[in-house]
């Protein structure tokens, strides 16, 4: 299999799925790269885009025969990223360049696959650093462009995998606020970039505790994802479990089995029971894995909704209690005492700890009422005195 003539054949067709398929095929190492073709010189117009292209696979197949892996590989990957940029910044206004797309997701992950591969050698960070600020500048010069603002999601996207790695994630937020600004149609883009711009935009808003946000864009990676893309699938439900979970939607026992995530099964039984006791413990078990996979802080927040559930309960128990001993007028409006036996024996609250607790359940909109200091009471909303996680996890 001949890579530059075929490359070149392809781009002449515009074929941007074949060029795909061409690129991973030699990257992954199924197919060996071509010799080094000779290069032409810059010629105009029409020329201009044939050498662009021509250089961008040749620097490529110069990247593969260096090696992923080193200096010369890396700078080789670069300069076939920079020359398919050029070519698609180059083209007419009002052009199809979407075509381009495919192949530049490829074109983008080779520079920063061996930007990897180097720095665990070196055991640095540095090449994945300098790499960084290269793509911030073609970032830049893309999104100005409104017309190739779909090419600089690319470029986000690698961005936002490296300011992952580098223990960045602070950078995100200006980056894809840049993003925001523009209107997107996720359905029009390619699966290939939609699926991971959602994903990596939906883990950058778990870590910045943006839960419903999180939801909206890891349920839609989610909806989207081929059900037999199963570690990807596995990759989206990590963070978008807990996140729903937050949202008083808890996962079936079935799917975290299925997808290797029993890390939140005892949880999210625990949550919806308000076992707190239980929750606490499996919380502290699970405690290196869930910071593993970057959701310790959201999970830890479904306490709250622990502590709603059993204040839910033991409404309703008080409740029926008071039905049976006909005081049905008198269901809103509850010793607090029992409410502090409950807290004492699931999280060892004392009476004011529980006020607390209370308090801010009552605060955040987990509990419609007040608390009654003069008569020691809990007095409950006597419509929907617990509303649903949804409407008030946002502020929690």
């Amino acid at each position: 299999m001949t890579f530059e003539p075929d490359f070149a054949e392809l781009v002449g067709n515009q074929d941007g799925h074949g060029l795909y398929l061409l690129l991973h095929a030699h990257a992954s190492g199924s197919a060996e790269p071509s010799r080094a073709a000779p290069r032409r010189s810059a010629g105009s117009g029409g020329d201009r885009d044939h050498d662009r292209a021509a250089t961008s696979a040749a620097d490529f197949a110069r990247g593969l025969r260096a090696g992923g892996s080193s200096e010369e590989g890396l700078d080789a990957f670069w300069a076939a990223l920079q020359s398919w940029c050029a070519l698609y910044s180059s083209a007419k206004k009002n052009t199809n360049v979407r075509w381009m797309i495919l192949p530049l997701l490829q074109l983008a992950l080779a520079p920063r696959s061996a930007a990897v591969e180097l720095d665990r050698g070196d055991k640095s960070d540095s090449h994945q650093k300098r790499l960084m600020e290269s793509l911030r500048e073609q970032f830049q010069k893309l999104h100005r462009d409104r017309d190739r603002r779909e090419g600089a999601l690319v470029i986000c996207c690698e961005l936002l995998r490296l300011y992952f790695r580098l223990g960045q994630a602070s950078q995100c937020t200006f980056l894809l606020n840049a993003v925001d600004q523009q209107s997107l149609e996720l359905s029009v883009l390619p699966k290939a970039l939609s699926l991971p711009l959602c994903f990596l935009w939906g883990k950058h808003c778990v870590f910045d505790g943006n839960v419903m946000g999180a939801e909206k864009r890891l349920g839609w990676a989610l909806a989207n994802c081929p059900l037999k893309s199963f570690s990807n699938r596995r990759r989206i439900l990590a963070y978008l479990v807990p996140c729903r979970m937050r949202q008083g939607r808890f996962p079936r026992r079935e799917v975290l089995r299925r997808y290797g995530l029993e890390c939140y099964e005892a949880i999210s039984e625990a949550v919806a029971a308000g076992n707190v006791t239980q929750f606490n413990e499996e919380l502290e078990r699970h405690e290196s894995e869930l910071i593993r996979l970057g959701t310790y802080l959201v999970v830890e927040q479904l306490k709250l909704l622990a502590y709603r559930n059993l204040a839910r309960h033991v409404y309703s128990i008080i409740c029926r209690e008071l039905i049976a001993a006909g005081k049905e007028d008198m269901q809103h409006k509850q010793d607090l005492l029992t409410y502090e036996h409950a807290f004492a024996w699931q999280d060892n609250c004392d009476a004011d700890e529980t006020i607390c607790v209370l308090a801010n359940l009552i605060y955040i909109g987990a509990i419609r009422g007040y608390l009654s200091d003069e008569h020691h009471k809990v007095v409950f909303g006597k419509k929907d005195p617990f509303p649903s996680a949804s409407s008030w996890c946002p502020k929690a």
